[in-house]
């Protein structure tokens, strides 16, 4: 192999692994997230869920957002539910029950809460709890989400999230851009590739189910994920 194709492969598979651990990374704190949500304390009245909630996945410490809950009319008659918000605090929990108006049959709307450093706890979460009270054939119904938040100033969760995805994305794309300028490769190498480019697919899968809050895929598809980058750092290593 020349100087030129060697550098090519060195660089190849900084810029490979460099995309990996940072989606890796991201996709970690986003199913751990919604982990802690699940066992941090908030009340469960039910097992049902409507998916109505909606969170940010990733928050800033000095920025305000909001959540959402969408609460939708499939009966054959108006309705006007009560919907109840629990929000994570270091000290104590807020929580907050707002009447919906009134919703005539296939209708739906949309009700916000504010969240802000305030609602942060352990340290780096806030997690929140949304419910839908019972009303003329509207069962009881729950979700719970997780939000993660870093100390980034310089941006809000949504731009820093959208850098994140680029950044590691770009790292995977001109890694294995870099690796394909290789034309003769050993046997050994054309398997250490193929593994990485199944532990990008992974580590891609594990941040889609992370931001959909999906925890239990998430977590299986994070498992895979670090086996398989210990498998292949200890290949490429040796």
């Amino acid at each position: 192999m020349d100087t030129s194709l060697r550098s090519h492969s060195i660089a190849g598979y900084i810029f490979v692994w460099t995309g990996l651990l940072l989606a890796a990374l991201l996709a970690g704190g986003l199913i751990w997230s919604d982990i802690e949500a699940v066992f941090y304390g908030l009340p469960t009245l039910t097992n049902e869920r409507f998916g109505g909630l909606s969170c940010p996945p990733l928050m800033t410490r000095s920025e305000t957002a909001n959540l959402y809950v969408t609460v939708r009319n499939q009966t054959d008659r108006a309705i006007s539910p009560l919907i109840r918000v629990e929000i994570s605090g270091p000290a104590l929990m807020t929580s907050d029950r707002e009447k919906t108006p009134i919703l005539q049959p296939g209708e739906s709307t949309t009700l916000a809460w504010p969240l802000s450093s305030a609602n942060i706890d352990l340290g780096f979460f806030i997690f929140a709890k949304a419910f839908r009270y019972p009303e003329y054939r509207t069962s009881l119904a729950e979700d719970t989400c997780g939000i993660l938040v870093v100390n980034f100033p310089l941006l809000d969760g949504n731009a820093l999230l959208a850098l994140w995805l680029a950044i590691s994305i770009a790292g995977l794309l001109v890694g294995f851009g870099l690796l394909e300028k290789q034309a003769s490769i050993s046997s050994r190498n054309t398997a250490l590739r193929r593994g990485l480019r199944m532990a990008a697919i992974v580590t891609l899968v594990a941040v889609l189910f992370g931001l959909r809050g999906d925890w239990v895929l998430g977590l299986l598809m994070f498992v895979i994920l670090v086996l398989l980058m210990a498998v292949l750092l200890y290949f490429w290593l040796t």
